[in-house]
């Protein structure tokens, strides 16, 4: 699952972290990438929303915090029902824009080692090209060979450039495999699919749909992405290995 949670704040205004964790416990996802999370901001009520999410659904949480406000800090999360190791925050900041980064963890499957990726774009067009091309070249020096997941908020429709760039080296889980609208964010009413899911040549995606209960809709200004993936035999690509659901 990709969520990006917009620290808590809900289309009604309202912080409230607990409907994030609401709506991730409807999911009962294996796997989640967050975005806009907060770590004791005044803002947020100076909670580190990352373990909190994680304590309330029982996952292993990693951290990786790319912009620094009042006392606290803001960026991306990674939860996980599996054991992780961190392998490190690439930071993809651009000068004068907002800061930026993936978070990059390695998670012990039952069906083996698998890199996951929490990423969050910019806004700008020059400034995502730049940020694509670096963290195409770190995973390439990180994660060469290794079967690697990527979530996230990438801020741009499925036909940009920066997409077409991506699926040149993974698959997009839901041109793959999704059911019902893709969009997960509307901005002055158009609805857009600004979220993804990409998985490496040895994760095969079985389903992918946008969650859209009434929870969903309020406790975000984003609504998360959920696909589900099962490891591929290389040898025999049809065979489907054992299955692993990712919430994005």
């Amino acid at each position: 699952m990709t969520y990006n949670i917009h620290h808590g704040r809900g289309r009604d205004g309202r912080v409230d972290i607990d409907r994030i964790c609401a709506v991730i416990a409807e999911i009962r996802p294996d796997l989640v990438a967050l975005q806009e999370v907060d770590c004791g901001c005044t803002r947020s009520g100076w909670v580190d929303q990352g373990q909190t999410i994680a304590d309330e659904l029982d996952m292993c949480h990693t951290a990786g915090h790319n912009w620094f406000l009042e006392e606290g800090a803001y960026g991306n999360a990674f939860l996980s029902r599996w054991p992780v190791t961190l392998v490190g925050n690439v930071d993809l900041s651009v000068p004068g824009r907002e800061p930026r980064g993936c978070l990059l963890t390695r998670v012990h499957t039952e069906g083996g080692a698998l890199v996951v990726g929490s990423v969050h774009l910019g806004l700008g067009i020059g400034e995502r090209r730049r940020q694509c091309e670096t963290l195409l070249r770190h995973l390439d020096a990180l994660c060469a060979g290794q079967p690697t997941l990527l979530m996230g908020d990438f801020n741009v429709p499925p036909a940009s450039a920066i997409c077409r760039r991506f699926r040149q080296r993974f698959h997009d889980a839901f041109t793959s495999a999704g059911t019902g609208a893709g969009a997960t964010y509307a901005a002055w009413g158009l609805p857009l699919r600004l979220d993804y899911i990409y998985v490496s040549h040895v994760l095969q995606p079985l389903h992918a749909s946008v969650h859209r209960t009434p929870t969903a809709r309020l406790a975000s200004d984003h609504l998360p992405l959920v696909a589900r993936l099962a490891w591929r035999d290389v040898a025999s690509p049809v065979r489907v290995l054992d299955e692993l659901a990712v919430r994005v």
